[in-house]
């Protein structure tokens, strides 16, 4: 597969601009089970079992970020991911050893942004989605996407790369820019290093026919050679 891939081109100049004016803060809505609840967080929605979390999200006018627990997680999950006011989910594990249980959830569950052992940090990433939400800023997502993935945490590159996209595609007048390229570039490199090799395969045949498509105004990066192999 080695020939398909292709190569990161970083046009610095190119960098989208962004979105004005900022969106309203998505709502957070809380539901533990067992012990882990006695901590509670200013601003945030806390509900008591499964009945009063599904209302709550339904009654919110504003997207939601949903933060559930392993145990919560496995009684809410089929009955809340396909609603269209959730917009991201956050689990957080007590112990690594039931935050390795419970990565089968992400695999099936593509808004889980991640599992979190670590209570501070689900916080501090909690919050940093919610300043990129509001900004709606692309490259605010891919740079962190990309520091992200230099670090190895994949699967929070991995989302911030998917958020990017989804926003260059909406904002970008051009559909061969060279910032969707990139995108579509780092998802195949992410995809690759997980093993996933059919999507891995399935961005880089994206790319490629992007920079395909640029390669006579980029004939002095690397993937102008790249493309005369």
């Amino acid at each position: 597969m080695n020939e398909k891939k292709a190569t990161t081109v970083t046009i610095s100049s190119n960098l989208a601009k962004p979105i004005d004016k900022k969106l309203e803060k998505p709502v957070l809505i809380s539901y533990i089970t067992g012990e882990d609840d006695k901590h509670q967080e200013d601003n945030v929605t806390y509900c008591n079992n499964a009945q009063e979390c599904i209302q709550t999200i339904e009654q919110s006018s504003l997207p939601v970020f949903l933060i559930l627990n392993s145990s919560s997680a496995t009684d809410v999950l089929s009955r809340v991911h396909s609603l269209k006011k959730i917009d991201t989910i956050f689990v957080y594990c007590k112990t690594s050893r039931e935050q390795q249980r419970c990565q089968y959830l992400c695999q099936h569950y593509s808004k889980i942004f991640d599992l979190f052992t670590d209570r501070k940090q689900l916080f501090h990433t909690i919050q940093e989605n919610v300043n990129l939400y509001q900004n709606q800023s692309g490259n605010d997502y891919l740079r962190l996407a990309e520091r992200y993935k230099e670090q190895n945490e994949l699967n929070r590159a991995l989302k911030y790369t998917h958020k990017a996209l989804d926003i260059y595609r909406k904002t970008l007048s051009n559909p061969t820019h060279p910032l969707i390229a990139r995108c579509l570039n780092n998802l195949g490199a992410i995809y690759d290093t997980q093993g996933d090799v059919n999507r891995s395969f399935e961005y880089y045949e994206q790319a490629i026919k992007i920079y395909s498509h640029l390669a006579p105004s980029l004939s002095n990066q690397p993937v102008s050679n790249f493309m005369k192999k």
